[in-house]
């Protein structure tokens, strides 16, 4: 499935399914392929296309709100030409820099250029592929175009799940399509095995529904209902990038569910 942008924000989105007689083939075959803001559509397509998460971002998109405008991947070589609400986002972690980020007021996504980003080193291409969609990713999760800066996973449950959980469902999408990874400028990697211990317990269509469709409820009373509040000393150490103290939690969790007594009710009726 394929969708296209359009000019304006009022305007639909529109799917269309490969053409007779042809199979699905990624545009791009690595995560650290130079992107250029031209190749929004193949961006798009790639989100769109073969993965875990297909039909629930389908869903999104059908969505009158998912009309993008036409000009919805900026490419920038100056923190200077993104909006200062913003600028705070493009911060250096440890050996990584995050490199872009959306602004959901006008459904864009800002990306730092490549070069800049690597501290002026190499040739003078645009963005990072598997960068950018990861902020694609971002910028269909729920609520779509909304007037708040992070999306409604990540505003429940923190940075930590929140950007753990953008990052799986991006690798995700690229190993169902047969995209490698980009092996350098990693922001994203301590968030991403707590998150993946979360999918794993509570069921990637539950983690789907709450990051693209808004279902926090029913997720948090899951987790709940399993970890009772210490759930959030889950989402607290990831945030902090503390990967090893959220498995060693879950793990301890794990382990009091499993010892739970079971309450047997006989009906004898």
């Amino acid at each position: 499935m394929y969708i296209r942008a359009h000019e304006g924000l009022g305007q639909e989105g529109r799917l269309s399914a490969p053409p007779a007689g042809k199979t699905y083939s990624p545009p791009f075959t690595k995560g650290g392929q130079p992107i250029e803001e031209d190749d929004r559509d193949k961006l798009l397509t790639i989100l769109s296309g073969p993965s875990p998460y297909q039909d629930y971002i389908l869903r999104v998109m059908k969505n009158r709100r998912a009309a993008l405008p036409r000009t919805f991947l900026r490419i920038v070589t100056s923190l200077k030409q993104v909006p200062e609400r913003l600028r705070h986002r493009f911060t250096r972690t440890r050996n990584s820099v995050v490199a872009g980020t959306v602004d959901r007021w006008t459904g864009t996504i800002y990306m730092l250029e490549a070069r800049q980003v690597e501290g002026g080193r190499g040739p003078s291409f645009r963005a990072r592929l598997e960068l950018a969609l990861h902020e694609a990713v971002h910028l269909f999760g729920h609520p779509f175009i909304a007037r708040v800066d992070e999306g409604t996973f990540q505003g429940a449950y923190g940075t930590g799940f929140g950007e753990g959980a953008t990052q799986v469902i991006t690798e995700e999408i690229m190993a169902a399509q047969g995209i490698s990874k980009y092996a350098h400028e990693r922001p994203y990697d301590e968030f991403t095995p707590p998150v993946r211990q979360l999918i794993s317990t509570f069921s990637m269509d539950a983690f789907a529904r709450a990051y693209f469709w808004g279902e926090i409820r029913q997720l948090t009373e899951a987790m709940e209902s399993r970890w009772g509040p210490a759930w959030r000393n889950v989402a607290n150490f990831t945030s902090s990038r503390n990967t090893r103290m959220a498995l060693d939690e879950i793990k301890t969790l794990e382990t009091a569910h499993r010892r739970r007594p079971v309450l047997w009710r006989w009906d004898f009726r």
